[in-house]
This record gives structure tokens, sequence and C-alpha cells, in this order.
């Protein structure tokens, strides 16, 4: 792979030399396929059973990631989050535009000015203006070593797809508007409830720790005491600060870098520009920040830099799992050993994302180096083999008090389960002889507690206070019918009964005015998921592997 990079640096650096936020730089150099030993050809993926072109899969990149700007408001960032949603979406884009040429779909340019028009607007009056979108192409896009041309392509085909969508969602907007009434009547609707709730941790008390059964109890969970397998790896990290001076330079060499910032202010907002008390920083504070980021972004890019040469000598020795080591202290360059770590937890004190644990978990005695430089927030890695830890359960003798804390909730709720059942039959058994709720509460001397009306669509009752899933309290109240009481359900801290009082019908008037609205989005709800339902078989049927996927890398 470092052989690749190195005949691709000078195209790097001159796409380097303009961008304006590392986090771009970063995300697309995980895309590069891996390359080891013995490489010959680049393989980019399939779809259909046929080869994905490099050019296609650049321009399902470029697509992607400016579909991400448009819909979260700023270019793809590094974490591991955006990384997961920018492969859907270049797989999405790949089916998709493969779906456009099948059902020659054309997009009129009319059609493309137009959503042009509404994406790209002034951010105070709504209107577009000739001026933002000419410094759009010919200033942000650039920085992103993207052209006008790359971006009216990904215009024509968003279209395009918005076609598809109405094509294949149509089925979803056969919504006749009695069928809306029904839907809107039952969303809105009212239950009048009261409830107990009851608490785990009030039988904690009545728990006895006795040493056979917490020994049984041990055994019988012994998975939830399996230290899973870890690793320990040698590392060597080019860190980011080292590399400031360098970084000047680059932005010294930027005549056009007050602009860049002035540009990325404005196109980010002052909001996204917070102090510690998350307040908006003023607008000098704020540029200041963004010139920091892209201090920083050059730093990084310089680190990643020197990753790749000290890789591109580390990759021609024999293979070995000492020669991260060996080799970084023939260079002067310090190595260090992880702690021992899991795949899915970061090594202690290491500021990594998530394709540390899992690229540290490809390696083996016999594939000792992870031959791709692993970007972080503060510096560039390259990691080796050193030690893997099998997995084991933990001796009883050294959690025993983890196990005794646990086998008492345990306990615990199993009391409160039977309590649960024992008051719902007494609840029951009292309505039955005419009794009201509240009366057959106190009774069972437990406190009851109205709840206000909440409808289907209700998404808080502040009077629950973390007492019952507001969710499952729907649920079990909408089943009921007036004057009957719901079985106990448990929760996570407890549990609950819910008595219906009386459902409250919406009014006319209500209907009257809400109606409209209501089929409107419901339709476009269920055009999205007929949508949705379509695009997930095509992607099944396409089988697209991707040079990202695990199973497509060498």
């Amino acid at each position: 792979m470092f052989q690749q990079i190195r005949r691709h640096q000078k195209w790097l650096w001159a796409i380097i030399t303009t961008l304006t936020i590392v986090s771009f730089v970063v995300w697309f150099s995980p895309q590069q396929p891996r390359l080891g030993r013995g490489y010959r050809d680049v393989t980019l993926g399939s779809i259909n059973g046929r080869p994905i072109g490099r050019e296609e899969y650049s321009h399902a990149m470029d697509e992607a990631a400016l579909w991400y700007l448009f819909n979260a408001g700023d270019w793809p960032r590094s974490d591991d989050f955006t990384r997961q949603i920018m492969e859907r979406e270049i797989r999405k884009r790949l089916l998709l535009v493969e779906k456009l040429k099948e059902l020659n779909v054309l997009v009129s340019p009319a059609a493309v000015a137009q959503w042009i028009s509404e994406a790209i607007q002034d951010r105070d009056q709504r209107v577009f203006r000739k001026a933002d979108y000419d410094r759009f192409v010919k200033e942000r896009l650039p920085q992103h070593n993207l052209s006008e041309e790359d971006f009216q392509r990904f215009v024509r085909h968003e279209v395009g797809i918005q076609h598809l969508m109405a094509l294949t969602g149509l089925s979803g907007t056969l919504v006749t508007p009695q069928e809306a009434e029904i839907i809107y009547r039952r969303e809105n609707e009212e239950a009048d409830t009261q409830a107990v709730f009851l608490s785990a941790t009030n039988y904690l008390a009545s728990v006895t720790v006795d040493p056979a059964a917490l020994m049984t109890f041990y055994t019988n969970q012994q998975a939830n005491y399996r230290i899973p397998e870890r690793v320990q790896v040698v590392y060597v990290k080019f860190e980011a600060t080292n590399y400031l001076a360098e970084a000047d330079q680059r932005m010294t060499a930027l005549t056009n870098l007050s602009q860049i910032i002035e540009a990325t202010y404005g196109e980010r907002g002052p909001n996204a520009f917070r102090d510690t008390n998350s307040l908006p920083l003023a607008a000098e504070a704020a540029k200041e920040k963004i010139r920091d980021e892209f201090r920083q972004s050059f730093a990084l890019v310089e680190a990643r830099r020197k990753a790749i040469d000290f890789a591109n000598k580390l990759i021609e020795l024999p293979l070995a799992t000492n020669n991260l080591a060996n080799f970084a202290a023939a260079e002067g360059i310090l190595s260090s050993v992880t702690e021992p770590f899991a795949e899915e937890n970061p090594p202690p004190n290491l500021k990594v994302p998530d394709t540390f644990g899992r690229a540290a978990f490809q390696l083996t005695p016999t594939q000792p180096i992870y031959e791709q430089p692993i970007v972080a927030q503060d510096g560039v890695y390259l990691i080796g083999y050193h030690n893997r830890i099998p997995s084991e359960i933990r001796p009883f003798e050294t959690i025993r008090e983890q196990v005794a804390e646990e086998f008492r909730k345990s306990e615990a709720t199993k009391l409160l389960n039977a309590a649960g059942r024992d008051l719902e039959s007494r609840l029951t058994m009292s309505l039955a002889q005419g009794k009201t709720f509240e009366a057959a509460c106190g009774e069972a001397n437990v406190p009851t507690i109205d709840l206000p009306p909440f409808s289907q669509k209700t998404s808080t009752l502040p009077q629950l206070l973390n007492r019952g899933d507001l969710s499952s309290i729907k649920n079990a109240a909408f089943a009921l019918t007036p004057g009957k009481t719901s079985s106990f359900t448990p929760t996570r801290d407890g549990g609950f009964i819910v008595y219906l009082q009386a459902k409250i019908p919406v009014t006319d008037e209500k209907v009257k005015e809400g109606l409209a609205a209501f089929m409107e989005n419901l339709r476009r709800s269920r055009l999205y998921e007929a949508y949705g339902e379509w695009l997930r078989k095509e992607i099944d049927l396409a089988r697209i592997s991707l040079p990202t996927d695990k199973r497509s890398a060498n």
C-alpha cells in the first residue's frame, strides 16, 4: 500500500495544499484500497457481478461527500460514525446511479437549476444569489478537490434519485382521506390513567446472600464474567505537534487563507463555535479557532506523510514481529506497547479511533504489521503485533463482591416481580368487587399517581420521574378498555400497573384543523417507507463489495 501512496504523493499534496479541514483529507485516506506484499492490481469492488471502475468509484465518493454536506451542513469528518454513514451512501450512490442508467432517467437542465436555486440560498433572505453560487464552485469546491462539473453531476443524480423515489414509493402515497382520518383519530386519542410503580431497590433489604446460592449464581452467569480476547500492539506515534512548523509554512503559502477562513465561518455559521459555557464565540475568536483547526489539519497531514515514509522503509524488511520496534529504535524514534485491550475498547490513555482496535485484531505473528497509517485527533499511528491474550473467565475469588451485588439485584428483581403479580391479582379482584382503583391501591398500601391525559404521539411525561418507560405505559394503556388494569409490566429498575379511567376522543374541530397536514405527512412517510424497502432489496440483490469491506481486503 505504501508503495502506491508514494507514487501518488505528488497528487495528494496538490490536493492537500488547498484543503481546509483535515477530517476531509483523512476521510479519503481509508478509502484507498489496502495493498500488501505481492500487490498486482487494485480492485475497487463489484456490483451486480461486474467490477466497479476507478472513475465510477471516485464519482460515488465525491457525490457521497456532497450529499453529506447538503444534509449535515458540513463536510464529512474522520470519526468512525461519519465513516459508516459515508460508506452506506457510497453503496447507495453506486446502485442508484446504475438504476438511473438502466431506466434511462433523464434530468433536464431546468430541473438541475431549480434544485441548485433551492439548495444554495442566502442564509437570511432565503433567496438564490448567483454570487453565492459562484463563490461555492470557485472557492469551496476546489478546496475539496471538486469541480463545478462534479457538483452538477451530483445534482443531476440527486434529482434523478428523487424521480426514482417518487416512482418506487408511489404505492405508499395511495392514502385515502377516510384512512388518514382513522389513523389521525387513533393517534390523537388520549388516555386518562392512574398508575402504581414498584421499585426493585425496595426489595434489596429482603435478600439473604447464601454462599451456596451465590456460587450457583456465579456458575450460571459465567458468560457475563468472561474477559474477552485482548491484544497488545507495539506502536509508533507521529505526534501532530511535532509538525506545527511545517503546518505554519503551508498556511503561509496559502495567499487566500483569510478568505478561506471567512468562507468557512460563513458556511458553518456563528452558532457552530461556542465557548466553555456553550455561548457563541465572538467572530474573531471563532475565526481564530478555525485557523487553529487548519493548523492542526496540516500538521496531521505532515505527520501522515512522515508515517508513510517510515512505513515504506519498514515494509521492505523481512516479516518479523519485532520489526517495528527494532526499526524505530534504529531510526531514533520511540516505540511503545499498549496495555491489553479488547477490540471494542480503545487502549487506555490513547485517543484513537475505533479503526485502531479493528486493525490491531487483524494482526498475527505471520502478518505482524498493519500496513496503513491510523490517523487520530492528535497524531498518526503505525502498529505491529506484540501479544494476544485468550479469553478467560475471571475467578470467583477475584470478583466475589461484584457477583454478590449482582446476585442481590437479581434476587430483588425476583421478589419485585412476585410482588407485582400479587398486586395485579389483588387489584383485579378489588375492581371486580366494585371498588375504585385508588381505594384498591390504598388497601394494598401502594400509592397511586394521576397521569395527565396522553396520546400515542406524547413524547414526555414529567410525572413519571424515570419510574417507567413511556412507550411501555402507552402500549399498556391503549390496549385496555376503560375500567381495567394492565398486567404488571417490569421495567429496568422496577415495574408498573396502569389503570385506564377513560379514552378521550379527538374533537371534530381538531380533526378538521389538522387532517390535511397530517395526510400530507402520512403520504410522504409512506412514500419514504416504500422507497426504503425497494432500495434495501435492490442493494441486497446487487451484492455490492467495496475496498473498505473486510472481505475485500488483502
